[in-house]
């Protein structure tokens, strides 16, 4: 997984006031916390965030002066309407630490079944991995060009990498092939006793 540079500076001043001041100058307040010291209140603008979801990644390089830590994006708070990230919770992590982050699956080339009137069903986008930070994947890719109708995959199926492990359940579906619905035409005997516009029934009248 790429690992994206992101600025910081030390938070001195604290409390919800504080907060909302860095926010309406553009700031985001993080806590730093893991590997065994303190936690640390930084602070990144939002601009530098941006380049961290432009990158699909979870992994951030801290710089602050000449110092680097690398760290985990565990937590991401939104405003109440999703405009824009209120708050970060960083994990601090080496290169050897085994984490778990979400991973995304990409996937490439159009199933054979939909040829023959089939739907794919991506029913996962990304999964849930346990694995050491240096061997963490940007995405996880799957080839579905060779899936016919009625052909799934899932996550038992799946050869992840090498030190990848997934935290999902085996029998979880990632990607299906599904046979396309055909819609019923009604048969005569249920075409009987239809009403017409006016109310009145559409079956023959003895009377």
């Amino acid at each position: 997984m790429k690992i994206v540079d992101l600025p910081v500076e030390p938070r001195e001043a604290l409390g919800s006031a504080a907060c909302r001041r860095l926010r309406r100058g553009g700031g985001i307040p993080i806590v730093l916390y893991g590997g065994g010291r303190e936690g640390v209140n930084l602070s990144t603008t939002r601009d530098a965030f941006k380049e961290v979801f432009k990158a699909h990644t979870a992994l951030v390089r801290l710089t602050s002066g000449d110092v680097a830590q690398t760290a985990l994006v565990r937590e991401v708070a939104w405003d109440t309407f999703g405009d824009y990230v209120e708050h970060l919770d960083l994990f601090r992590v080496e290169a050897d630490d085994e984490v778990r982050v979400r991973v995304p699956f990409h996937f490439v080339g159009v199933a054979e079944g939909v040829s023959f009137g089939g739907e794919t069903h991506y029913a996962l986008k990304d999964v849930q991995v346990m694995a050491p930070v240096r061997d963490i994947p940007s995405e996880l890719r799957i080839d579905v060009s060779g899936m016919n109708i009625g052909d799934a995959i899932h996550i038992g199926e799946y050869e992840f990498p090498e030190g990848v492990s997934p935290a999902a359940h085996a029998d979880e579906l990632i990607v299906q092939v599904k046979v396309p619905k055909v819609a019923v035409e009604p048969t005569e005997e249920e075409g009987e006793g239809e009403e017409t516009a006016d109310g009145d029934e559409t079956a023959d009248d003895d009377s």
